[in-house]
């Protein structure tokens, strides 16, 4: 399959070296550009089901080169069962990646579904996914919804789909743009409430672990942590949120936030 064109004055293999993604094969392949979507697919991984089917990821950053592409597609995807690929910019990102994907997925008959990166829908890229649109679709709301529920159901919408298992996984869920991450720690009526603040994207990705270890820390010290996931606090309506959900707590009022978020805070009326 490789098809690297001698073009003078274009990638030398000798000068610049190539980039080979040295990677066991596995059943279902996920290839992104996004390395959130990476650390959310692993942080789903401990949470599936026993002889869940074996999952391997690639950042397609490293899949730039013709040489690499189509040592990829021959050493990996061709003895997947399932590939699943997520594109940000569309089909012009990643043109030869997709169209060698595509060939590979005809001639080994692996389930392909090529979906967005983003939440903007592109019914034209998801048409190369030799599932139905119905399919593509529905898997792409639940990994664009985002969160560990949304993917692990993701994942179990492909196990029934591709190996008739009986999963039965509940529709996508909307992760609302404020929230309580419910931790593992019990809340303690005699200890003070502190809220911390952290982005929604972090929840998204599964990216949790200083927040786990903030809350664990606070908690020794005696005090209730209360993390609070927000889209940005530069949105009135999360601003208002906020401010009502901090309200609700009066029988044990809050003195003191913990803002982990890095932009403005804007205004926050004292009304």
């Amino acid at each position: 399959m490789h098809r690297i064109a001698a073009t003078p004055g274009g990638w030398s293999a000798e000068q610049e070296g190539v980039i080979f993604i040295e990677q066991n094969s596995a059943p279902i392949i996920f290839l992104s550009s996004a390395d959130t979507d990476i650390q959310s697919l692993a942080t789903c991984l401990p949470f599936l089901p026993d002889h869940f089917p074996a999952i391997r990821a690639t950042n397609i950053l490293q899949l730039q080169q013709q040489l690499s592409i189509d040592t990829y597609a021959e050493e990996v995807l061709s003895q997947s069962k399932v590939i699943i690929l997520r594109l940000l910019g569309g089909r012009s990102y990643w043109p030869y990646g997709l169209e060698v994907i595509k060939e590979v997925a005809e001639l080994n008959e692996v389930t392909l579904f090529i979906l967005p990166g983003d939440d903007n829908l592109d019914e034209t890229l998801m048409s190369h996914s030799t599932v139905t649109f119905s399919h593509s679709h529905k898997l792409w709301r639940y990994l664009t919804q985002g969160g560990q529920e949304n993917w692990l159901n993701g994942l179990k919408f492909i196990s029934d789909l591709c190996w008739q298992t009986n999963y039965n996984p509940v529709e996508p869920t909307i992760v609302p743009d404020f929230g309580v991450y419910k931790n593992n720690l019990e809340n303690k009526t005699d200890f003070a409430n502190i809220v911390i603040l952290f982005y929604r994207s972090h929840y998204l990705a599964g990216n949790l672990q200083p927040i786990d270890a903030l809350c664990k820390s606070l908690f020794e010290k005696q005090i209730n942590p209360i993390p609070l996931f927000i889209s940005s606090l530069r949105d009135l309506d999360v601003q208002n949120k906020l401010i009502d959900y901090c309200q609700s707590l009066s029988d044990h009022p809050i003195p003191l936030i913990l803002n982990t978020t890095s932009f403005s805070l804007g205004k926050i009326d004292d009304n």
